[in-house]
C-alpha cells in the first residue's frame, strides 16, 4: 500500500479545554483554517459523526470522525478515489501548563503518491499557519 503522511507541531500556552472548545466547533473550523470554506455537520462531535466540507479549491468532501477521545484527539477521515485520508489532531500537555498541538495527515491507497502531490502540496503550505491561528482562539476562549 501506498502512503503520504506529514505532521506538523505547534506550542501553545492554551489548555486542553481551550483547544478542545475550537476543534469541536466543526461548523467554525473555516476561522482557523483559511484553506476550508465551509463545513457542515450532523450531531454531535463523537465517534461515527458525519460532516462535508468545502475545500477552497477543491469538491465537496464527505468525512467521518473515526476516533474521539475528549480533551485529547481525534481523527476525521475523507475517502478519495482509491485513497483514504485521515486528519489526526492531537493536543499533548507540557509541563508549563501548556501544550502542543500535533496535526497528522495520512494518506493511504493506491492513489496516495498522486493525492500527496496534488493536495499534500497545499496542506505543507498552509497546515502550520492554521495551527498557528487555531491556537490564538483557543487562547481567547
Amino acid at each position: 500500500m501506498f502512503e503520504w503522511v506529514h505532521v506538523e507541531t505547534v506550542n501553545t500556552p492554551a489548555t486542553a479545554a481551550q483547544v478542545w472548545s475550537v476543534w469541536a466547533d466543526a461548523e467554525n473550523w473555516p476561522k482557523w483554517d483559511d484553506q476550508l470554506e465551509w463545513v457542515k455537520w450532523q450531531g454531535p462531535f463523537e465517534e461515527g459523526a458525519i460532516g462535508t466540507m468545502k475545500p477552497a479549491d477543491g469538491p465537496v468532501v464527505s468525512f467521518v470522525l473515526t476516533e474521539v477521545e475528549e480533551f485529547s484527539h481525534f481523527i476525521d477521515r475523507a475517502n478519495l478515489p482509491l485513497t483514504t485520508v485521515d486528519f489526526i489532531h492531537r493536543y499533548e500537555p507540557t509541563s508549563d501548563g501548556g501544550g502542543r498541538i500535533v496535526h497528522s495527515v495520512e494518506m493511504r491507497g493506491f492513489l496516495a503518491p498522486l493525492f500527496g502531490r496534488v493536495i499534500g502540496s497545499k496542506i505543507k503550505t498552509h497546515l502550520r499557519q492554521a495551527m498557528e491561528k487555531l491556537s490564538l482562539l483557543a487562547e481567547r476562549q
